[in-house]
């Protein structure tokens, strides 16, 4: 018994081509569908491409089981999948295409261990060009050996740890690390008060110690501040702390400001597109996942590095932001109710999910009231631990302050 099931995404192709400029350039290496077959005993996918794309498709086995197709060249133009991901079916659960690296790649996670039994190119049949890969069940064993990088054995998760110095985690429950950042400090107060109250580092500080305080009575967590005092801390030293402490979590904590009064509400930031170019760079000149060949790693394995932990940590990001503010409405008003997209320096590590968390205007007399109040900020800290407690696995009892907090919410 075969079945089959296509998940076809349209190409915006004809409709880019009509809104163009006659005689421009249009859909060039385009990737313009992606559809999937399950068999009996293997699964497909089928990537088509306005133009012949010479790809290359490998499997890695951590952090979890994948299949990465890399495509030189390539951009992605699959219409009804704008955002770059979809699901899967058979074998292949959800995929994403990630641009940043030196080779575009659509990256797919796979249910299980597998192998690739057949990967080919076919010319277009009433549609474009077609890059095949059929994978099927393997034995974990065969895995990852078939997983291991060029002329490496090693698997992501050892690679990981020697590159940072880093224990691998065995699947062992131990407490998630969460390194708070009061923004600002010292000679940089922040955003000035202009309603009575702290500056907003003094308030960012109040916030941090009442956040660190809730977390460590949940004895769910370890807590890590990047300063506890009122001094200054350069960005990049934030950035080393919460590295040298390996964070799970990084949280920034900081007030905003604006020419209108009117303006007002928490918003929650995490890293931009834009700010992933930023991040390679930062992570060449640091070194990170970038050790010289002379350490016997090839150049497309540290690439793959790089990318792998920066899609890890933007998804990871992107899922927390978004806890974060379903917690935070119930206690303050918001600006957006999605994440916002920047390039923030203290966001760009590619080693740790960060989100910036602006709790409100200092500008605007109802959010400085309310951030210079003890009990508003302790609700504010408690809607962060409760969206900790989500995201991260209970290793045992917990005590769950954001649940346990009954004051009315301030609005």
């Amino acid at each position: 018994m075969v079945v089959m099931a296509f998940q076809w995404a349209k190409t915006g192709c004809a409709a880019l081509l009509m809104a163009a400029v006659a005689g421009a350039a249009a859909c060039a290496n385009d990737l313009t569908h992606v559809r999937f077959g399950a068999h009996d005993d293997f699964s497909r996918v089928v990537i088509e491409a306005d133009r012949p794309i010479e790809f290359d498709a490998f499997v890695l086995a951590e952090p979890t089981p994948r299949l990465v197709v890399s495509l030189p060249g390539a951009a992605w133009r699959v219409a009804d999948l704008a955002n770059g991901q979809g699901r899967g079916h058979g074998l292949f659960e959800e995929f994403r295409f990630d641009p940043s690296g030196h080779n575009p790649r659509v990256i797919f996670n796979l249910e299980g261990p597998a192998r690739i039994v057949q990967e080919m190119t076919l010319d277009p049949a009433g549609g474009g060009y077609r890059m095949v890969v059929d994978i099927a069940p393997a034995p974990r064993e065969e895995f990852v050996e078939l997983a291991g990088f060029p002329e490496r054995s090693q698997t992501l998760t050892q690679l990981l740890a020697e590159v940072a110095d880093v224990t691998p985690d065995l699947g062992l429950c131990r407490r998630p690390r969460i390194v708070v950042d009061p923004g600002h400090g010292g000679r940089d107060p922040g955003a000035l008060q202009r309603h009575g109250g702290g500056h907003e580092a003094d308030v960012n500080l109040a916030a941090a110690l009442e956040l660190r305080a809730l977390l460590n009575a949940t004895g769910r967590f370890d807590v890590v501040l990047t300063r506890e005092t009122d001094v200054f801390i350069e960005l990049e030293d934030r950035v080393r702390i919460a590295r040298a402490a390996q964070a799970d979590m990084f949280i920034s904590l900081h007030a905003d400001a604006a020419g209108s009064h009117t303006a007002r509400g928490a918003a929650v930031y995490v890293l931009s597109s834009q700010g992933v170019d930023r991040s390679r760079t930062r992570a060449q000149r640091e070194g990170d996942w970038f050790l010289p060949e002379s350490e016997h790693r090839p150049a497309e394995v540290n690439e793959i590095l790089f990318d792998i932990s920066m899609g890890d940590k933007l998804n990871r990001s992107r899922q927390f932001a978004s806890e974060l503010l379903a917690e935070v409405r119930t206690v303050s008003a918001l600006l957006r109710d999605h994440p916002e997209h920047r390039g923030f320096l203290v966001l760009l590590d590619a080693q740790f999910p960060a989100v910036l968390f602006e709790m409100g205007f200092m500008s605007n007399p109802q959010d400085a009231r309310n951030l210079n109040d003890a009990n508003h900020r302790r609700r504010l800290m408690a809607s962060i631990v409760a969206a900790l407690e989500d995201h991260f696995p209970d290793c045992g009892a917990r005590t769950n302050y954001a649940a346990n907090s009954t004051a009315a919410p301030a609005r």
